[in-house]
């Protein structure tokens, strides 16, 4: 919704400014067009400040926001007087684009590949023919019949820019003349821009959105420290589980051009930061003061040993429990015996892969049969699953069994543990009565709604 009054305004702004520099210095409607843009322009600064305020960077608000800044000149009375200052408000048209680049995203791929690039080159179009025919105005209508008014010079700026030559023919002025081969170099430039994103368009190449993500408007999104073919099986999971989130999952990781995410279906909900997840900077920059899971894998990558590549597991998870104790982290070990420090740093939880892959292989050896079930509870994309979730206050004083027979009569599930805060889980306990806070979990093949 604030983007499509934002749109409005700038449109309104962008005919008034035009409206201000066609008329006449004496024309009556010149005055009421003046006021009202000044006052867009008062809407403009407020919404700017508003944003500076609640920026965290103000580096890349003044990036983002630098051509909006300069459009804001014509606000100062003593500037009102230069037309070349009152034409800084068409550098909003750049802002409208931008809008429209944005609102973009939720297209399909497919539509969305290349549409970047043709931003920029409807920009530069736009912006050359609009300050090309004010400028080609200001200095060509004193001294030629052919140049009178702003519609003349549009249509002599569109002419010279697609002809690749002046017509009807050349400016008399110096300006002019200059202008002229200015629509002649922006001929050649934007020509050979198009062709070139055409031509890209054409080969398949996977595209990094990297580049493309403000990772400071993130906040309770997932965030991965490494990246492998593990790590697509984790964010295939997490879309299965969490359906309807539709916060961005992060990937921090030096990622080679040819191991990005394989599904074209998962690459809408992540985003590479190609960087070294064991820098602070780096963690801060992903949003981890504001996510709310970080999961740190393994990171065997560029010949690391499995002792580095632990030593690189427990920094980052230390790092990331220190710079947010609210972020749940999950850490991937090589060798148990360095789960003491995640414990010691109160790190959430985390996993020995190759014990744990130990484990589920000695079970199917011992209950043939047992990996099927295994394999349907550890996916969230077929059959039966864990969910935890908190008891009902009728359950406080009931009994596990009590609970149990409930939950698989109401909502088929099974329950096999109680998760009390503070406290070891307890599996399948004996005697257990519910308490206030407990949380219940249970094997179900949909998502208890309780």
């Amino acid at each position: 919704m604030a983007d499509l009054i934002v749109s409005l305004l700038i449109l309104l702004s962008v005919g008034l400014t035009l409206a201000e520099l066609t008329l006449p210095p004496n024309s009556p409607q010149l005055e009421t067009f003046e006021s009202i843009n000044r006052w867009v322009t008062v809407i403009f600064a407020i919404e700017l400040g508003l944003r500076s305020l609640g920026s965290s960077n103000s580096r890349r608000f003044l990036r983002e926001y630098k051509l909006d800044l300069i459009s804001l000149l014509p606000i100062a009375p003593g500037l009102r007087q230069f037309r070349v200052i009152i034409g800084l408000r068409l550098l909003r048209i750049v802002r409208l684009l931008r809008l429209l680049n944005r609102n973009t995203r939720s297209l399909p791929y497919f539509l969305r590949r290349g549409f970047p690039e043709y931003i920029i080159i409807i920009e530069m179009l736009l912006l050359t023919v609009v300050f090309g025919s004010v400028a080609m105005l200001t200095f060509e209508r004193p001294g030629n019949p052919d140049v009178t008014n702003l519609e003349e010079a549009f249509w002599y700026s569109i002419y010279s820019l697609f002809a690749g030559e002046p017509i009807p023919g050349p400016p008399l002025s110096l300006g002019g003349r200059l202008l002229a081969v200015l629509f002649m170099f922006m001929n050649v430039t934007l020509f050979v821009m198009f062709t070139g994103t055409v031509s890209a368009l054409m080969v398949e190449r996977l595209r990094r959105q990297e580049s493309q993500m403000d990772f400071d408007e993130l906040s309770g999104h997932t965030i991965i420290c490494g990246w492998n073919r593990k790590a697509e099986i984790i964010v295939r999971e997490y879309r299965a589980a969490r359906k309807n989130d539709t916060a961005p999952i992060v990937v921090i990781a030096f990622i080679d051009s040819d191991h990005t995410i394989i599904d074209p279906d998962l690459r809408a909900i992540v985003r590479f930061l190609n960087d070294d997840f064991t820098k602070v900077s780096v963690l801060e920059k992903a949003g981890i003061r504001r996510a709310n899971t970080c999961i740190i894998l393994a990171d065997k990558s560029h010949g690391r040993s499995e002792q580095d590549a632990d030593a690189r597991t427990i920094l980052a998870a230390l790092t990331a429990e220190k710079l947010n104790p609210n972020v749940y982290t999950c850490a991937e070990l090589i060798n148990r015996e360095y789960g003491s420090h995640l414990e010691l740093g109160h790190v959430n939880a985390y996993v020995v892969s190759e014990e744990h892959s130990a484990f589920l292989l000695a079970q199917a050896a011992l209950n043939h049969g047992l990996m099927r079930l295994f394999t349907e509870l550890l996916t969230h994309q077929r059959g039966n699953q864990f969910y935890r979730f908190p008891i009902q206050e009728e359950w406080v004083g009931q009994s596990f069994f009590d609970v149990l027979i409930l939950l698989k009569q109401n909502y088929n599930a099974i329950l096999i543990a109680v998760d009390r805060p503070g406290a070891e889980i307890q599996i399948n306990p004996a005697n257990y009565i519910f308490q206030e806070g407990d949380r219940a979990i249970a094997i179900a093949p949909q998502e208890i709604d309780i």
